[in-house]
C-alpha cells in the first residue's frame, strides 16, 4: 500500500472511483439524455409525425396513416392558409 493509499484507507475514504457507483450512476445519465432528446424533439416539433401515425393508428385502424412527407406538406399547407396574427 503506498502512502497515500493508507492515508485514504485509514479516513474510511476510497483510494479510486468506485465501479460500482459508475456502473448505477450510467443507466440514469442515459435515461436522463433520452428524456433530455424526447424534450428537444417536442421543442423543435419533430416528434409531431410520431404522435400523428400514433393517434391515426388508434382512432383509424382501417387505413394506413400519411407518409411522412405527404404529413409535413399537408401541415405545411395548412399553416399558410390558417395564418394567425396572434389575436384573440
Amino acid at each position: 500500500m503506498t502512502g497515500a493509499s493508507m492515508i485514504a484507507a485509514g479516513r474510511g475514504v476510497a483510494a479510486g472511483p468506485s465501479s460500482t457507483s459508475a456502473a448505477q450512476r450510467l443507466p440514469r445519465l442515459r435515461a436522463g439524455l433520452a428524456r433530455a432528446l424526447e424534450l428537444w424533439r417536442d421543442f423543435t416539433g419533430e416528434s409531431a409525425y410520431d404522435r400523428y401515425v400514433e393517434r391515426h393508428r388508434r382512432e383509424h385502424p382501417d387505413h394506413a396513416p400519411m407518409s411522412a412527407s405527404q404529413w409535413w406538406r399537408a401541415r405545411a399547407d395548412f399553416d399558410e392558409r390558417n395564418v394567425s396574427t396572434g389575436c384573440c
